[in-house]
């Protein structure tokens, strides 16, 4: 393999992964490999939403305590923060690709695994583990998407994508709606967790359909194998009859900052990083509590308000159900409105659903603000993983985009999660989904005050934006 910039047919000369992606038009094997991205998050939202439908039937068979119930809680969410950090500096240095494929059988295999599990504190001790092999995998499919798409489509493949991570949130509670209440021998919960071994087909999937990224290529000095990936891509848009306009070089701005050349660990701890790397994991963390109270807590906080534990998993399956068709509104709103005002619109109105779910009364009522709450509360999270994976340079893209997840799930997915059954003992659900609309409101005034907007720009202008 040459360690120079590869020279392409026309005599142009790399790195161009930018430019001449940049320029393509949304072809059929663009969409097969978003499809692929699509599935992975599919699947391992399936994973990540188990231990909220599993909990009621745990607390149930093995009478769990307060701080078991808070230890089952947060265990997966406890490994997802001790790897997707690592990960993320793994993706950057061997490869998006490698890191997604070996993460996906690692996780397979360990949920297979906890339906085996004879107890709970081994329950426990599995789920974190799996929870590492999650973590290297959750924030590669949109840094794989945000590098492979053109800038005036990257926030609305990303929504879309996001939506089928709903879409197996939902799965979840659907399921345990079926195997859990009708299941003997209290096996419906096991048979949930060797379910979550079929990710096993997608990595297989992956690694014979899914291409690595060409920018990474280029930035790792792979001239050649970024050429190839680039060659099938603009072959392909010529044989649908699409003219391939000029490669128009990026601008002086669009340059590496200096920090991330000098030392990329901690590039995003220096200006102008520093600043930008705070306000994504204080918006991160806010944002995303909604999600973890919905996801892990709405079960047990419909039980609490008296109603049963089938309807706690119908409720639950309606209430996360309806984050689809939010994050589709998401991606039509993403690139017409920007990036911020999506962010802080949507939380506004699901911290103001979250103030009053715990205070209304009766069904319908419960079940259309725990809706409204869903519906922009969740729907909102991919407009924050696209602001995310565009404010970091190719270099440490997958490092800032993991040090947000990292640092972000540690607020919401485990900090926040661990005070909440303590909250549902002492303050009931009010206060629970109060703590939970004030965290989001805290992320909103963080936003709208230090956060940019990346709107239309390429990757490599987006990551040197000024702050304004």
């Amino acid at each position: 393999m040459s360690d120079q910039p590869a020279t392409t047919t026309d005599g142009r000369v790399g790195p161009q992964a930018a430019a001449r992606l940049d320029r393509l038009p949304v072809t059929r094997w663009l969409s097969a490999i978003m499809a692929l991205l699509f599935l992975s998050w599919l699947i391992e939202s399936y994973d990540v939403g188990l231990t909220g439908s599993v909990l009621p039937s745990l607390t149930s068979q093995f009478a769990l305590s307060t701080a078991m119930k808070s230890f089952v809680a947060i265990s997966a969410n406890i490994g997802i923060v001790i790897g997707i950090v690592p990960a993320g500096r793994l993706a950057d240095r061997f490869g998006r690709r490698r890191t997604l494929i070996v993460g996906t059988i690692a996780y397979a295999i360990l949920t297979f695994v906890t339906g085996l599990a004879p107890n709970v504190p081994t329950l426990i001790v599995l789920r974190i583990v799996d929870g590492m092999a999650m973590g290297a995998v959750f924030p590669l499919p949109y840094v794989l998407a945000s590098e492979f798409c053109p800038p005036k489509r990257r926030g609305r493949f990303i929504a879309w994508s996001d939506a089928f991570l709903s879409a197996g949130y939902f799965l979840s509670p659907l399921l345990a709606l079926v195997l859990i209440p009708n299941a003997q021998d209290t096996t419906g919960w096991r048979i949930m967790f060797m379910i979550g071994g079929l990710p096993l087909l997608f990595a297989l999937l992956a690694w014979r359909y899914l291409p690595e990224s060409p920018r990474w290529y280029e930035s790792k000095g792979r001239w050649e194998e970024a050429e190839r990936v680039l060659a099938t891509l603009e072959a392909r848009a010529v044989r649908n009859g699409v003219a391939l306009e000029p490669i128009a070089p990026l601008p002086a701005s669009a340059a590496t900052p200096a920090a991330v050349v000098a030392h990329p660990l901690r590039a995003i701890f220096v200006k102008p990083l520093r600043r930008r790397s705070l306000t994504l994991w204080t918006t991160f963390g806010g944002t995303f509590f909604i999600f973890y109270s919905i996801q892990i807590f709405m079960p047990t906080a419909v039980t609490t308000m008296g109603y049963t534990l089938t309807s706690a998993f119908a409720f639950t399956a309606v209430i996360v159900g309806v984050s689809i068709p939010g994050k589709l509104l998401e991606s039509w709103v993403i690139e017409r409105w920007g990036r911020k005002p999506v962010i802080i619109s949507f939380t506004v109105i699901a911290a103001g659903a979250s103030f009053a779910f715990g205070f209304v009364r009766g069904a319908v009522p419960v079940l259309l603000v725990g809706c409204l709450m869903s519906f922009f509360g969740i729907a909102v999270d991919p407009a924050v993983k696209v602001y995310t994976a565009e404010s970091y340079p190719t270099e440490i893209r997958a490092w800032g985009v993991a040090t947000t997840e990292g640092f972000g799930r540690l607020i919401s997915g485990v900090i926040g999660p661990s005070l909440i059954p303590t909250f549902f003992s002492n303050f009931g659900v009010a206060g629970v989904y109060c703590l939970v609309g004030a965290v989001a409101l805290v992320a909103v005034i963080v936003v709208a005050i230090w956060g940019r907007e990346t709107k239309g720009l390429a990757l490599e202008q987006s990551a040197t934006a000024p702050h304004h």
